[in-house]
């Protein structure tokens, strides 16, 4: 201290040594002033603020010295702050306070207190430390003020216990108004209980959706985040306030297209199956379950599903069958894809009903198949024709001759071995014309028959094959069946086919002896039925799938051609008709043939043509054997016959003789069938509807334009004799004389 009087040599300190000691431990400097303005006394930190001249500070200082003082030492920051110092009442009633900065960058709060006795004391008390805090609030709470002012967002922070209204932004104001407490938002008082509930367990709240009223009391759809905060002793909520009015305008808009989206689209809950979210064409196609375990019909289909898609994420297509509205099931698929909502997983999914591209599928497959088996034949077709017109010539004579030795013949063992010739001849005929029959896709000559009158021809053909082993054909015709529109003669064929495989099944199983043949109406598709049934071995399943395919035979090598179900298959297509195994039969084998049915009309009746017998003939071939044997036949029965071994002799003698008839092979060297019907159809026109055509090549794709554009009458080779004069008193009857 600047002054201390001598103490007492007592050992208790005097009163003025306590108080002395006292002023000395205060942190703030005191000076004591007498009514002269001296200094009296003052404590050291009192000294230590005037730094420059705190060797100065002893008593008996004027006051006005240690001010003049101060200046010259540079203490004052600001030389105003002197002058304020320095008018400053020392010594009028009541205090006076001086804020001064000095250069040592203190700032000082000073108080002139006056004393009873004139002087005053003067205490000095650094605020540097709360003065920098006060600037650095004042200027966080400008910055706050501008943030807050300026920002879009509503910020309201109210009371907790009683949503007293303590602070609100610009942006609050202009939503709300000047409401007083902030229960007065809420659209619901109940929504506020819920809010702070919320805060009060977590101390925060993110995105927590209610209604609020404007000002105007319009409804506003708002997303709240909240904080707690204390505020002068008080447990206070701060809000900010998001606006969702134009994202909900959006979502009513999507929910809107969603809901009236024509696609499947489905939003459950991955864990319970319920459906939280559902567009009408899910009811649509699976009726209005509230829970998609009661979609599938096996139940382990949906653990698989949902084993997919929590693998990945994202399932496409996954199959199964469903229950579809009505209660039948059908095939279906679903894509998905799962995410987190509200801390759950959700499963959003679009549904297919996969039942017209399964039929579209499956009759795609069919028309392949049908394409596939197509271009076989067509192979094939290219290998017989060669075969057949290799074959043709020489079994015309072969069965022409036969014919003519067992008709001239009086020796009967002779007669009978012609007859035998006669016999394989024809059944090699039938062979090729089977090959050619099957592969040539000529349209038939399709015709109102009777299905009972086709299986009874049949019937009479193979009746005499069947019973040499002892096997028995019986026939179940219904009466008055309406009649179908196929082609007799090949018709007659495919049930001929059906009857030998039968008598060949049983005769190599060693099984059976009964081939059975019905017909009759099926209602459920309109169609007349035939079935082929026998007791035989039957069909297995392997079998079943290829049987109908070009080449198949379970006959051995050497036994079966391999071409009889395949040639039935594509005839009855040509009728409009099907052929199936009914897989479902246990005692042999079945055979289903299912025809359109046609109204009933009256056969037309038809003139027999006079039987003339003095039409002259030209035949036409380069192959001498037939030649002459067609000449021979046709001579037998009174016609006048001419032969020509090459076109170019044909068109020599039509130079000088008209012909009734003119039959015609169609390949031959040098001047062919075509060339020949060229000629007469530029120089003999009225002569074209008398050439008919007879032919071993009736497959190649030139013969066929031919045949097609020439619109004559053909005969394929090998041709009996009966067939020829047939064939050649049709001509006639038709316009050849």
């Amino acid at each position: 201290m600047n002054q201390h009087p001598a103490s007492s040599p007592a050992t208790v300190p005097s009163p003025d040594t306590v108080l002395l000691d006292a002023i000395e431990a205060l942190s703030e400097g005191i000076a004591v002033f007498d009514s002269e303005r001296r200094l009296v006394i003052s404590n050291e930190r009192f000294a230590e603020m005037l730094g420059p001249i705190r060797d100065m500070i002893v008593p008996g200082l004027r006051w006005e010295d240690m001010l003049q003082a101060c200046v010259a030492g540079g203490i004052y920051a600001d030389v105003s702050d002197r002058d304020r110092e320095w008018r400053a009442k020392v010594g009028a009633d009541g205090p006076q306070d001086v804020e001064i900065s000095q250069t040592d960058g203190c700032v000082y709060a000073i108080r002139y207190n006056a004393t009873p006795s004139g002087g005053f004391v003067i205490v000095r008390n650094d605020v540097t430390v709360s003065r920098q805090n006060k600037r650095l609030l004042e200027e966080s709470e400008a910055l706050l003020s501008n943030i807050l002012g300026t920002n879009p967002t509503p910020v309201v922070m109210s009371r907790l216990r009683d949503g007293l209204i303590l602070y609100r932004s610009p942006a609050a104001r202009d939503l709300f108004g000047e409401t007083v407490n902030a229960v007065e938002h809420y659209e619901n008082p109940s929504d506020r209980e819920h809010y702070v509930r919320a805060l009060r367990k977590e101390g925060k709240v993110d995105d927590f959706r209610m209604v609020f009223l404007g000002a105007d009391r319009s409804r506003i759809p708002m997303s709240a985040n909240g904080r707690l905060t204390q505020y002068d002793g008080e447990a206070c909520v701060v809000t900010a306030l998001v606006d969702l009015r134009d994202s909900a305008a959006r979502e009513a808009i999507a929910r809107k297209v969603v809901e009236n989206c024509p696609a499947p689209i489905l939003m459950t809950d991955a864990e319970s199956g319920q459906v939280l979210f559902r567009s009408p064409e899910i009811d649509r196609i699976f009726g209005n379950k509230s829970n998609t375990k009661n979609f599938y019909i096996d139940p382990s289909d949906r653990e698989g599903f949902l084993d997919a898609l929590r693998k990945d994420g994202l399932v496409l297509d996954y199959k199964a069958r469903f229950h579809r509205a009505n209660g039948e099931p059908f095939w279906g698929a679903v894509s998905a894809r799962m995410f987190d909502y509200e801390g759950r997983d959700v499963i959003v999914s679009y549904s297919r009903d996969l039942t017209e591209q399964i039929e579209t599928e499956a009759t795609f497959s069919r028309r392949r198949e049908r394409l596939f088996q197509n271009e076989k034949l067509s192979a094939l077709g290219g290998l017989l024709a060669n075969v057949a017109h290799a074959l043709n010539n020489p079994l015309s004579v072969v069965s022409g001759n036969a014919l003519m030795l067992e008709e001239e013949s009086q020796d009967p063992e002779v007669a009978r071995k012609a007859r035998r010739i006669g016999e394989a001849a024809a059944k090699c005929t039938d062979i090729v014309r089977t090959y050619l029959t099957m592969a040539t896709k000529e349209d038939a000559a399709l015709e109102r028959s009777d299905i009972n009158e086709i299986v009874g021809t049949a019937l009479d053909v193979v009746r005499h094959e069947l019973g040499e082993d002892g096997t028995v054909a019986t026939a179940d015709l219904a009466p008055e069946l309406t009649q179908v529109l196929v082609d007799p003669d090949q018709m007659a064929q495919v049930v001929i086919n059906l009857l030998q495989n039968a008598h060949a099944a049983i005769s190599d199983a060693g099984k059976g002896s009964r081939i059975r043949v019905t017909t009759g109406a099926a209602p459920e598709t309109g169609c007349i039925r035939l079935v082929v049934e026998d007791d035989g071995p039957g069909i297995s399943e392997d079998i079943a799938r290829k049987i109908f395919e070009p080449y198949f035979t379970t006959r051995g090598v050497g036994n079966g051609k391999g071409v009889g179900l395949t040639w039935c298959h594509s005839t009855l297509q040509a009728f409009d008709g099907q052929i199936h195994i009914d897989r479902t039969y246990r005692n042999g084998a079945r055979f289903v043939i299912d025809l359109p049915a046609v109204k009933a009309t009256p056969e037309a009746t038809q003139e027999d043509g006079e039987d003339e017998t003095t039409a002259r003939i030209l035949v036409v071939d380069d192959e001498p054997d037939v030649a002459d044997l067609n000449a021979e036949i046709l001579q037998r029965v009174g016609y006048e016959v001419t032969i020509a071994y090459s076109g170019a002799e044909a068109i020599e003698a039509m130079e000088g003789t008209a012909f009734d008839c003119i039959l015609c092979d169609l390949n031959m060297p040098e001047t062919d069938g075509r060339a020949v019907y060229d000629h007469v159809r530029r120089c003999h026109p009225d002569s074209l509807s008398k050439i008919g055509i007879v032919t071993g090549d009736t497959m190649g794709r030139a013969s066929q334009t031919f045949l097609l554009e020439a619109a004559r009458p053909y005969l394929e080779k090998p041709v009996s004799p009966t067939e020829l004069r047939d064939f050649v008193a049709g001509i006639l009857a038709g316009g050849g004389r």
